[in-house]
């Protein structure tokens, strides 16, 4: 076998090893903390309101978390079925027309 197709083979093996050795020591992902329920947050409006806040601030790293994700999804929970008023007075001058 020729020298030099070992040696390239060589090399080449080095540099996939280093590369694969080095994939673990660039981890960009934010630490969040411990990840909470939906139904924990539920129970703590504080702390919903403080992650919905910072998501919001910084969607572009912590709109996919799964704080995010529960915090909002526990929102959306406790938000949907409030009372709202609806004002129909602008209808009923057009009815009487």
């Amino acid at each position: 076998m020729d020298v030099r197709k070992i040696s390239c083979a060589r090399n080449i093996a080095i540099v996939v090893l280093i590369s694969v050795a080095l994939t673990g020591c660039f981890d960009d992902t934010p630490d969040t903390g411990p990840v909470q329920t939906v139904d924990w947050y539920k129970a703590h409006d504080d702390e919903r309101k403080v992650t919905l806040e910072a998501c919001g601030n910084n969607p572009g790293e912590l709109q996919e978390t799964p704080n995010c994700i529960n915090a909002l999804q526990a929102e959306r929970a406790l938000s949907s079925g409030e009372p709202f008023e609806l004002d129909l007075s602008s209808l009923k001058g057009e009815e009487d027309s």
